[in-house]
């Protein structure tokens, strides 16, 4: 059982990968508008390898070794590119801001995936207050409404990828250096950006667009790494609330440094959603004192 120390040490670190990816997720978006997406993350993929790898070289960690293969760290690997490919996607084609909401289902598709993949006791007030929330997506996405965003299920199909991500971390060996599963994860951005540079072409970066793209590199290694790290230090029912920290930093964005407009469904669907991962929490820790 982790300690006092250790939790607010996780609340820390989850705190700060949402910021550091609220970031990334705004000069991708920027770097995406000036130069093909494959290039992007190639790149991307190539500066978050090579900080990882220096961190690895530093600690005197071997780079490859057969814990790449364990199913765990390759679940955790593909996850990552997952994520990224439609991440990418969800924030060059639809709102800043919905992006933001979607992926605030994440700690209830968790919930989900403990219950149906991992055995974990789920009672039915969980299993009721995730299905409340993802009702609260619907509200967000609004399918079949005059302004349904068809894009915005990217979104959705990114957070599938980072629940892999999550649940990877999690059943990854404790010997594997967060900084490790890390690189294997921007490993899969190479790869990707490599097959998506040969259909898309590319250009040469301008100094604007470098600088996005050097701060997309620090902010997405920053965010890996941090989440990661979180996901190891505290117990999950204290870290997880600390997610929704990047629906506040990505509304904040998308309305005064990008000027989108938030309606009522939008903010009516993230309080469910918000309402209802707290909840669940709230339950889960409930029955932990109880069990």
């Amino acid at each position: 059982m982790p300690t006092k120390s250790e939790n607010i040490t996780g609340m820390l670190f989850m705190t700060l990968s949402m910021a550091s990816f609220t970031l990334a997720d705004l000069t991708l978006k920027w770097a995406c508008e000036l130069l093909p997406t494959g290039q992007v993350m190639f790149i991307l993929g190539l500066g978050c390898c090579g900080l990882f790898w220096s961190i690895a070289k530093r600690k005197h960690e071997k780079v490859l070794t057969r814990q790449f293969f364990m199913p765990a760290v390759l679940l955790r690997t593909v996850g990552e590119g997952v994520a990224v490919i439609f991440i990418f996607l969800a924030l060059i084609h639809s709102a800043f801001t919905s992006v933001a909401a979607i992926l605030q289902t994440l700690p209830l598709l968790m919930t989900l995936i403990s219950f149906i993949f991992l055995g974990e006791k789920v009672g039915i007030h969980r299993l009721l207050a995730v299905t409340i929330g993802f009702t609260g997506v619907l509200l967000i996405i609004r399918p079949g409404a005059d302004s349904f965003d068809v894009f915005s299920l990217y979104a959705v199909l990114a957070v599938i990828g980072m629940a892999m991500r999550d649940v990877g971390s999690r059943l990854s060996p404790v010997t594997m250096s967060a900084s490790m599963l890390a690189l294997y994860g921007s490993m899969t951005f190479v790869l990707i950006g490599l097959v998506m540079m040969w259909f898309g072409g590319v250009k040469t970066p301008s100094i604007e667009a470098s600088g996005y793209l050097i701060g997309m590199i620090l902010f997405a290694s920053s965010g890996s790494y941090y989440a990661t790290k979180a996901m190891r230090s505290g117990e999950i029912s204290i870290i997880s609330p600390l997610r929704y920290t990047r629906l506040l930093f990505g509304m904040m964005v998308g309305v005064f440094i990008l000027n989108e407009k938030v309606d009522q469904y939008m903010l009516l669907g993230s309080a469910i959603v918000v309402t209802a991962g707290l909840y669940v929490l709230f339950r889960e820790q409930l029955h932990r004192r109880q069990g």
